[in-house]
């Protein structure tokens, strides 16, 4: 089976999936890691894209793949996974930390901050402080394109009644971006009959770089497999 793999929001396309892409060959499963527009090189580069943009790029790495596939994403990629999977071609859906709603108190006032703002320092999204410094997410991002990321958030809960897809859903205990309320709403809303919540302990927003990212790992991979 194919699994594509669709990171978050100014995360890196590869790096910020940590240990999953090689547990996920290391099964079997054959991955693909495509960049989302803007990501992967710099923040400047992200001025300008749309949620739509990013929604292209995951639609056309997913229909560059051949059946049988799954979607896995992380925080904005769980979102777009929805979308994706709501297409009714996906044999599964996981999705980690999808970011449904936002913990920053500012984050619903971002399309008005936009004008006075024009840039936000990144959260703190990884819980060990050593593994914090080897983070490969861009450490600001222009406030406009939060925005796009807030209207695909905003957007994503009349989809996930679409999804019939086995799921699985994962919160991360620690995770100062995306509240656990929001993860909870995600895997609530979703319309598959076999679905599957779960918190990861010990662990930030980015759970596959933090103490428990082999852990994650596996928790997906075994999913996938159908072992759980």
């Amino acid at each position: 089976m194919r699994v594509l793999l669709l990171h978050g929001f100014t995360s890196h396309p590869v790096k910020t999936m940590g240990p999953l892409p090689g547990a996920l060959e290391a099964a079997g499963f054959a991955v693909s890691t495509p960049a989302l527009r803007g990501h992967g090189t710099r923040p400047e580069d992200l001025v300008g894209v749309r949620y739509q943009d990013w929604l292209e790029d995951a639609r056309a790495a997913w229909e560059a793949l051949p059946a049988p596939k799954a979607v896995v994403g992380l925080s904005m990629g769980g979102l777009l996974a929805a979308w994706l999977a709501a297409r009714g071609d996906a044999e599964a859906l996981v999705a980690l930390a999808p970011a449904l709603g936002f913990a920053h108190p500012l984050a619903r006032l971002a399309p008005y901050l936009a004008w006075l703002l024009p840039r936000f320092q990144g959260e703190s999204s990884i819980l060990d402080p050593e593994l914090r410094k080897k983070s490969p997410n861009y450490r600001w991002f222009p406030t406009r394109a939060f925005v796009e990321l807030k209207r695909l958030a905003d957007r994503t809960p009349e989809v996930l009644p679409r999804v019939r897809a086995p799921a699985l859903v994962v919160a991360a205990e620690h995770d100062r971006v995306v509240p656990r309320r929001a993860v909870r709403r995600y895997h609530d809303l979703l319309g598959s009959e076999e679905k599957r919540f779960i918190v990861l302990r010990d662990s930030g927003h980015d759970l596959l770089l933090d103490r428990k990212g082999e852990e994650a790992a596996r928790e997906v991979v075994a999913f996938l497999k159908g072992e759980r």
